[in-house]
């Protein structure tokens, strides 16, 4: 009788929630050695980036928690390297935005969001909602926290090859030529990405992000992670510096 009335208890009890991961070496866009690895885990609206040293030693690391918009995750992110620290957070219908940069105070800044602003990683969400407009290209105001502000990007898709669809984003203003152009590459199929090559979130030695190629094989992905993995990556030490 105690076990069927325990079995009854675990059927009411809703489902556990499972989180996905994917990981990739992000390495100079030209070439060259690996800089770091960065692996996400997702957990439906939360997302927990863990970033680490080539010999797998945690530095830095990001949390994203979206409401009901997933491009427009409220978002943390610190590097213990060099105590920057960067966040975004909805108050009402504006954003609060505060920086740490190594050696200065912190700045606050809140802004008003323009509708269908896409924040952080929200693009990659984005673009899965998006994915049949972006054969004529979408302009879309982007947030760059550390610079307190929005900018308009278009994000054009490209035709279909080999099982992949690759796209790209840039500035949607007339300067648009003095700025770097994202590329990034998804599976045509399940509209997961294979590859990013633009600047990246980590920073150099100069405080300035790089612009690196970033990889996400197939092989570095995982599905039913029990939700506790986030929490375990969150308690996670960070390192000062990487060995190398």
């Amino acid at each position: 009788m105690k076990r069927l009335v325990l079995a009854l208890i675990g059927a009411c009890l809703p489902a556990a929630h499972a989180a996905d991961r994917f990981a990739g070496d992000a390495m100079p866009r030209n070439g060259g050695p690996v800089l770091y690895r960065e692996i996400h885990y997702v957990d439906g609206p939360r997302q927990v980036v863990s970033y680490q040293c080539p010999d797998g030693t945690p530095f830095a690391r990001k949390l994203l928690q979206a409401g009901s918009d997933l491009a427009r995750p409220d978002m943390t992110y610190e590097d213990a390297r060099e105590g920057f620290h960067e966040s975004v957070r909805a108050v009402g219908d504006r954003l609060e935005i505060r920086v740490k940069r190594p050696g200065a105070d912190e700045e606050t800044h809140t802004i008003d969001v323009p509708k269908g602003a896409v924040i952080d990683a929200g693009f990659d969400p984005y673009i899965r909602a998006h994915w049949d407009a972006l054969d004529v290209g979408v302009s879309v105001p982007y947030l760059v926290a550390s610079r307190f502000r929005f900018y308009d990007v278009k994000i054009m898709g490209g035709k279909v090859a080999q099982g992949q669809r690759h796209l790209a984003m840039k500035l949607d203003a007339w300067y648009s030529f003095a700025a770097p152009t994202i590329g990034m590459t998804y599976g045509a199929d399940d509209r997961r990405i294979l590859r990013y090559e633009g600047k990246g979130t980590v920073r150099n030695a100069n405080g300035k992000s790089s612009d690196v190629r970033i990889d996400f094989p197939v092989a570095g992905r995982a599905t039913g992670l029990p939700s506790s993995t986030l929490d375990d990556v969150l308690k996670a030490p960070l390192a000062g510096k990487c060995a190398s």
